[in-house]
C-alpha cells in the first residue's frame, strides 16, 4: 500500500513539474512573436524610406523639363541660351520676307536699288528720282515712291541709316557750299520726311559722306550719275 501511495505521489509531483515548466515557457514565445512584429515593422519603415528617395531621383531622372520650367518659366530656356524668337534662323527668315516686300512695293520704281548683306539691307535711290540738281527739296514725282517705303519700314522697329552721297565735282553756287553740306542736306530732308510719314524719330539718323563712298568710277557721266545717290539703311 505505501508503495502505490509512493508510486502515485511521484507521478503526480512530476506532473506537477512539467506543467510548471510548460507554463514557464509560454513567455518565450510571446517574446519572439514581438520582436518578430518589431523587426517587420523596421523592415516596413526602412524601405519606405528607401523608396521615397529613389523615386524622388528616379522623377528628377525621368522628367528633366518640369524642373527645368521651374527654374526659368516656360517662355525661358536656360541661362546663356537665347530665346528662339532672338534665333539666327528666325532673324533670317524675317530679313528674307523684308527684303521681298520691300522689292514688291518699289517694283514699278526702276532706278530703285535694293541691296543686302548679313546685317543690312539698302534701298538705293539715285539724285534724279529724289532731287533736282544742287537741290536737297523732295520732287514731288518721288513721293510716291517714299510713302510705299514708308508703309514697309512701319512693319518692323529697326534701325534706319540715311546716307546722303555725291560725286566730287565741286559744287557751283546755289544754296550749298560743299558736297558735303549738300549730301547732309539730302539726308535730313529724306529723314524729316520719313518723320512726317509716321517713322518713330528714335529709329532714324542721318550723315552725309558727300564723294568719300563711291560706287561707281567718278571719271565718267555715268560713274558721277551713280555716285550721286541717297541709300536708306535698314539695320537688321
Amino acid at each position: 500500500m505505501n508503495n502505490l501511495y509512493e508510486k502515485y505521489k511521484n507521478l503526480y509531483n512530476n506532473r506537477q513539474k512539467d506543467g510548471d515548466k510548460s507554463r514557464l515557457n509560454r513567455w518565450v514565445i510571446s517574446y519572439a512573436d514581438f520582436v518578430t512584429v518589431l523587426l517587420a515593422i523596421f523592415m516596413v519603415l526602412w524601405l519606405s524610406s528607401s523608396f521615397d528617395i529613389s523615386d524622388t531621383a528616379l522623377a528628377k531622372k525621368i522628367s528633366p523639363k518640369e524642373e527645368i520650367k521651374e527654374q526659368t518659366g516656360e517662355n525661358h530656356l536656360l541661362d546663356g541660351v537665347k530665346n528662339p524668337s532672338d534665333s539666327k534662323e528666325i532673324k533670317i527668315i524675317e530679313f528674307e520676307k523684308e527684303l521681298n516686300d520691300l522689292k514688291i512695293a518699289l517694283k514699278d520704281n526702276t532706278k530703285a536699288q535694293i541691296i543686302k548683306n548679313d546685317t543690312e539691307i539698302t534701298i538705293r535711290l539715285s539724285e534724279g528720282v529724289l532731287f533736282d540738281e544742287g537741290s536737297a527739296i523732295i520732287k514731288p514725282d518721288s513721293v510716291q515712291t517714299l510713302n510705299s517705303l514708308i508703309a514697309q519700314l512701319k512693319k518692323n522697329n529697326k534701325q534706319i541709316r540715311i546716307e546722303g552721297h555725291s560725286d566730287n565735282l565741286p559744287v557751283k553756287g546755289g544754296k550749298y557750299p560743299s558736297n558735303w553740306e549738300l549730301s547732309s542736306a539730302r539726308a535730313i530732308s529724306i529723314l524729316n520726311f520719313l518723320i512726317s510719314g509716321g517713322i518713330e524719330k528714335t529709329r532714324l539718323s542721318a550723315i552725309g559722306y558727300a564723294d568719300n563712298k563711291p560706287v561707281e568710277t567718278n571719271d565718267t557721266p555715268q560713274g558721277r550719275a551713280k555716285n550721286r545717290r541717297v541709300d536708306i539703311v535698314i539695320i537688321n
